[in-house]
């Protein structure tokens, strides 16, 4: 007997530690959760070492979580990706045709699509911090990861 496969929520989210002067980032981390309602099957943390922007940073983190979900699931019958960036969202959903000026973001943005072409289903939607507060602890945890 073959399992259907699964429905996924996937949360996202990206964090930048400024300097004293809260101008200078010190470091930055991403971090996000892959699960279905019941059981999660990732939650990871990422420091990362170079970044250009938030913006792009944001497209880092979501491209690291959708990267996740198609390295572990062979199928997958919908994935539901929420995060607080949602010009992150847009730039990546084929109904906006929106796409980020800088090379790095239109990197990410077709990476994402690229990785989302076999997934039947795929929604973006952009959510409040509140709602996002796992990704978001994940992400600031990140900080501390010296991967």
């Amino acid at each position: 007997m073959t399992t259907a496969p699964p429905s996924l929520l996937a949360y996202f989210d990206a964090s930048v530690h400024y300097g004293p002067d809260n101008a200078t980032p010190v470091s930055a981390a991403v971090g996000f959760l892959v699960e279905d309602g019941v059981e999660t099957y990732v939650e990871r943390s990422m420091r990362v070492d170079a970044f250009v922007s938030s913006s792009a940073l944001e497209l880092r983190a979501l491209a690291e979580t959708v990267r996740a979900v198609v390295d572990r699931f062979d199928r997958v019958s919908s994935l539901h990706l929420h995060g607080d960036a949602d010009a992150a969202l847009r730039a990546t959903d084929p109904a906006h045709p929106t796409e980020p000026t800088d090379p790095v973001g239109r990197r990410r943005v077709h990476e994402v699509r690229d990785l989302l072409t076999d997934v039947p289903v795929v929604t973006y939607r952009a959510v409040d911090r509140s709602c996002n507060a796992r990704a978001h602890d994940l992400a600031r945890r990140g900080h501390r990861d010296r991967r």
